[in-house]
């Protein structure tokens, strides 16, 4: 959707494919990996990636927050126990060693991501203490891809200054929603003054790239509060926007349940409207709109990934790195080698206990069979792109693409009539009201739908 579009979606259509889908980070999703201990097939898959010449990525787990966020759905620890801090920094030590030692030689990082939790709870210190961990194990580029996520309202100015130093030049800064009103009834209380006050720190300090987090279907949100967000933001004018939809599941979070009353959430159609919004002020404003969720400056390198038809996605999102293995560590970190995935344990004092006995034991896994690794390249081509070129299929997997996914045809045919999706023996293309429904759109291809008995997705609206 490049352009602002005045898209004609009805109330019977958000009811029919308002049901609960998921956000396709991954697949085969989450909730049908294997629970159970995988210490000697993980050590298999770090092994042989350490004989594999592609570089990789590293995905660092910092599940620290000072305060409460109730509409986050993270794995994240609450506290100022300094010491829990430091047990948990010299565990993570140890599994950063346990894992460059299964991989052999010094692998190459193209990719450093610190996540949370908040990354910036850490000191100056601890960042350089962390940073030092991995340069010590692992070759790094220079021009490697280093992020890290920050809270505005704990992020300080030596802290910008120390991960630039140690060599970070993206940094992503979570805003959500600067209405005042939102912000309590989400326990987040952040002014503007403070978001615009990190942002041009990082400017200041030449970070190369900043992304805003934005989220919409939040409690006591309305189209017109989330319209003065959007006015302010543009002009803090960002190089990338993630606008997520609020996954409120209070059957899997607590503070969902607890903190957060559903009267006070928008209905479906309003949720959409805010979103349509937010896609028509970002079109209007010069933003290329990307994947089904993010947005971004023309120059940036992914609108130009997006251009260029090199775009993919993984756990953190959008991104311009492909056929890469991601390796996780930390609590609840995950990794994925492409065939196969695996989760550290969400249990912190474990994690610490077993990582400090030098013991690297996911707690839940997945080896993807040929067919899996077809029908995951199928639905991120269609989060990505918003297409499927039937040919490129046909020739590499020597398939029959509409008789292998005989099946899912048959539901794009449906949604077809709809307006959703255009169909011919070249393409699968979305429309712009599909674009919409990209999850709903995904989900023919999932296999593994069927076989959840109670599955823990958020709406598709």
């Amino acid at each position: 959707m490049p352009h602002s579009v005045k898209l004609e979606i009805t109330p019977e259509m958000i009811k029919r494919y308002n049901r609960p889908g998921p956000r396709y980070t991954s697949y085969p999703t989450v909730p049908v990996w294997k629970d159970g201990k995988f210490t000697r097939d993980y050590t298999k898959s770090l092994q042989k990636e350490g004989q594999n010449e592609q570089p990789i990525s590293l995905y660092v787990h910092i599940p620290f927050c000072r305060q409460l966020c109730t509409f986050c759905g993270c794995n994240k620890i609450i506290t100022k126990n300094q010491n829990l801090v430091e047990k948990y920094l010299t565990a993570l030590e140890q599994e950063i060693a346990g894992v460059a030692e299964c991989l052999g030689t010094p692998k190459n990082l193209a990719e450093i991501h610190f996540g949370g939790g908040t990354p910036t709870f850490l000191n100056p210190q601890q960042l350089q203490r962390v940073v030092q961990m991995i340069v010590s194990r692992f070759d790094t580029q220079e021009e490697g891809e280093w992020a890290f996520e920050a809270d505005p309202r704990v992020t300080t100015t030596e802290q910008l200054e120390v991960l630039y130093e140690l060599g970070f030049r993206r940094v992503s800064f979570g805003v959500q929603d600067l209405d005042q009103t939102v912000q309590r009834a989400i326990n987040r209380n952040q002014t503007a003054e403070q978001s615009w006050q990190t942002l041009k720190t990082a400017r200041s300090l030449s970070y190369k790239s900043i992304n805003l987090d934005l989220v919409y279907g939040l409690p006591l949100q309305t189209k017109l509060g989330f319209r003065k967000t959007l006015e302010e933001v543009n002009k803090m004018r960002p190089d990338r926007l993630a606008v997520y939809s609020f996954a409120y599941l209070p059957g899997m979070f607590k503070t969902h349940q607890r903190a957060i009353r559903e009267k006070d959430l928008p209905t479906p159609e309003e949720k959409i409207n805010i979103y349509l919004e937010a896609i028509n002020f970002f079109a209007e404003s010069g933003y290329v709109m990307i994947g089904m969720d993010h947005f971004a400056l023309p120059e940036d390198d992914l609108a130009l990934a997006l251009k260029n038809k090199t775009l993919h996605r993984n756990f953190m999102g959008y991104t311009t790195l492909h056929n890469m293995t991601q390796i996780g560590v930390g609590v609840s970190a995950i990794s994925d080698f492409g065939d196969s995935y695996w989760q550290n344990t969400k249990e912190i004092e474990l994690y610490m206990i077993e990582a400090s006995e030098k013991k690297l034991n996911p707690r839940k896994g997945m080896k993807l069979d040929k067919e899996d690794q077809l029908r995951r390249e199928v639905i991120e081509t269609l989060m990505c792109h918003g297409e499927v070129l039937l040919p490129d299929f046909e020739s590499r997997y020597k398939i029959d693409f509409r008789h292998h996914f005989s099946q899912a045809w048959t539901q794009l045919e449906k949604f077809k009539q709809e307006g959703l999706v255009k169909l011919s023996p070249q393409k699968i293309e979305l429309t712009p009201i599909g674009m919409l429904f990209t999850r709903n759109l995904a989900m023919p291809f999932d296999r593994h739908l069927k076989t959840q008995v109670s599955p823990k997705f958020s709406n598709t609206v």
